[in-house]
């Protein structure tokens, strides 16, 4: 139970706390989930759709399910959303890469290749700074990537159990 002094002290942090007020902000708000679509419940891409519900009921069909199940539905949501987030890592990276190798390297100086270690491996020292440049962008994906493989494997928990 909390005591008297801890309910004044959550109604003084809600009072400041009360998320945007103008129209401006709460509409962009209300799009934040559909941004990049990772956390997007609504797929605006009819061929998402389609593909989420053959995928989920192949789950279903293929552990003796009925074809409208929820957890094979949560599972393709969560397989789709992992393969997206897989792939916009994917074309981050490249195009970092890409726009590196067009936009030259800061050290060219002839003397330069063998005072730098990195200049032996200029593939892997490329992805390296492309990491260090994508960091909090990747980190964002890789957290939705981790919560769609718990959801995934809660749902699997869930439909291969014999209830």
């Amino acid at each position: 139970m909390a005591s008297l002094k801890q309910i004044e002290a959550n109604r003084r942090n809600a009072k400041r706390s009360t998320g945007p007020r103008s129209a401006f902000g709460k509409s962009r708000a209300r799009a934040n989930s559909v941004r990049h679509g990772l956390l997007s419940k609504v797929l605006a891409d009819p061929g998402l759709v389609a593909e989420k519900q053959e995928l989920a009921t192949r789950i279903a069909r293929e552990h003796g399910k009925p074809d409208d199940v929820v957890e094979a539905r949560t599972i393709a949501d969560a397989e789709l959303t992992i393969l997206t987030a897989r792939a916009i890592r994917a074309r981050l990276l490249d195009s970092s890469l890409s726009s590196q190798t067009t936009g030259g390297s800061e050290c060219s100086s002839p003397d330069s290749n063998q005072a730098d270690p990195s200049r032996s491996a200029p593939g892997n020292f490329d992805l390296a700074l492309a990491y260090l440049r994508l960091g909090p962008t990747l980190a964002t994906l890789d957290r939705y990537e981790q919560r769609a493989i718990s959801r995934r494997q809660r749902a699997a928990r869930h439909l291969f159990s014999d209830k």
